[in-house]
């Protein structure tokens, strides 16, 4: 456990957001080595470490999403819960890093995956251009220590973007800055459905009770993460008193033109259907969602980037052009971007290998599904031959925010049961 921790301490100390993951690409490379790990890497920034005749591959990827200040992580222990200080703390995948790590120290035969920029698309694993030695997959990006996952939701980003048109302003009219911040937020996918409260919402919830014109709006932080933040600046012909008395009003000074259809631009916002859609009952998880991620302006075009996810590949299609289609009714030309395909659920012999050395610690260890994405499903395509595939993790709470945390009493364990799988293979 102490080497396990030692390795998340370097990890968290090496630069590793997404798109820019050079450093721990290197960072990564001089450990393996050190350990007597032959390293391939490929175009992609993915990397594979192989020594001996391994049976398994222990996978995890190394990019973070990169909140408040990261470039200097100070952890913080409180009851054995960890966290960062005023930034991510990294533990999505940096834990499941670190055990790959300290098992690359133990075992002789075994080979490992770093897959790179998970987090903006799983760009890595679905270029991945690397062969495993072994027809064993067990990715470590799993975020409740008593689940087994053996498949996931696809994913696909929606963008819809427009040229605005701006009017002048008459001046007489007040102007605003209205908004909306530190909320929770939390992951579009394990969150969705915990009802947090997206902050573009909310601010479009407010600004549609109010005669107004829009100047401008910004909302979210990435588009895989529930917004925190939200503002408007608005023009009205009297004073603004806002309803909600959680959002932030100030006049201020500003270019005095508004957009044209700003109206219709609010009213899209407040009726956009944020959140899960449909429910897999069969895994008591989100069948189909979608996450408002970020609303920017820039130069004069806006731009709206979603985040779609589904069990199904059917509802997923469905959704993006759903989606598509709402936001070409404000004049929006759309694309889809970063799209991959559900991990299908299957139990096979590897999965059962997984549940057996899981149940030895947990006696209510079940295969499940998740809603967030996994690269498993991807991975398995990218071999010529046939991979089992199963995903575990430590408990991480609220990743993709600054309150992430970890459960290190669930590192210990899950350290274990992946020792115990690695040596039983």
């Amino acid at each position: 456990m102490n080497r396990v921790l030692e390795y998340f301490k370097t990890i968290t100390q090496t630069p590793r957001c997404s798109f820019k993951t050079d450093f721990m690409q290197e960072k990564i490379i001089e450990i393996s080595k050190e350990l007597g790990y032959e390293v391939s890497v490929d175009k992609s920034g993915n990397i594979l470490c192989k020594k001996g005749n391994p049976k398994v591959c222990l996978q995890a990827h190394y990019d973070m999403v990169c909140l408040g200040d990261v470039a200097n992580i100070e952890l913080v222990e409180d009851n054995g819960i960890l966290k960062a200080k005023n930034s991510t703390l990294g533990a999505d995948n940096g834990m499941g890093m670190s055990i790959m790590f300290t098992c690359m120290e133990k075992f002789t035969d075994l080979e490992c995956l770093f897959t790179n920029d998970e987090e903006v698309g799983l760009i890595g694993a679905s270029n991945l251009d690397l062969q495993f030695s072994s027809s064993c997959l067990l990715n470590l990006d799993g975020e409740e220590e008593k689940e087994i996952y053996i498949g996931c939701a696809g994913g696909i980003d929606v963008i819809s973007t427009r040229n605005l048109e701006y009017l002048p302003l008459k001046d007489e009219e007040f102007i605003y800055e209205v908004g909306i911040f530190d909320l929770s937020g939390g992951h579009s996918g394990v969150d969705i459905d915990k009802r947090i409260d997206c902050a573009t919402k909310v601010l479009a919830a407010e600004l549609i009770k109010h005669d107004c014109k829009l100047l401008h709006i910004e909302g979210g932080e990435l588009r895989n993460s529930i917004a925190k933040n939200a503002k408007a600046v608005i023009a009205t012909c009297k004073e603004f008193k806002a309803y909600n008395s959680a959002l932030h009003v100030k006049k201020i000074e500003h270019k005095k033109e508004y957009i044209k259809d700003g109206v219709n631009i609010i009213k899209a916002l407040h009726s956009f259907a944020q959140g899960v859609r449909s429910f897999d009952k069969s895994y008591m998880i989100p069948s189909t969602s979608i996450n408002l991620g970020v609303l920017r302006i820039t130069q004069g075009v806006l731009k709206i980037d979603c985040s779609a996810r589904a069990m199904k590949n059917s509802d997923l299609v469905n959704l993006a052009y759903e989606t598509e289609s709402f936001f070409q009714l404000i004049g929006c030309e759309t694309s889809q971007k970063d799209g991959h395909e559900p991990w299908v659920p299957d139990v096979g012999t590897f999965a059962n290998i997984v549940k057996k050395e899981m149940s030895k610690v947990y006696d209510d260890a079940n295969f499940c599904a998740i809603h967030a994405g996994l690269e498993c499903g991807i991975l398995m395509q990218r071999q010529s031959k046939k991979i089992e595939a199963v995903a575990i993790g430590p408990t991480i709470k609220y990743p993709h925010s600054l309150r992430e945390e970890c459960d290190l009493s669930s590192v210990e364990r899950i350290s274990k049961v992946v020792e115990n799988i690695v040596e039983g293979l």
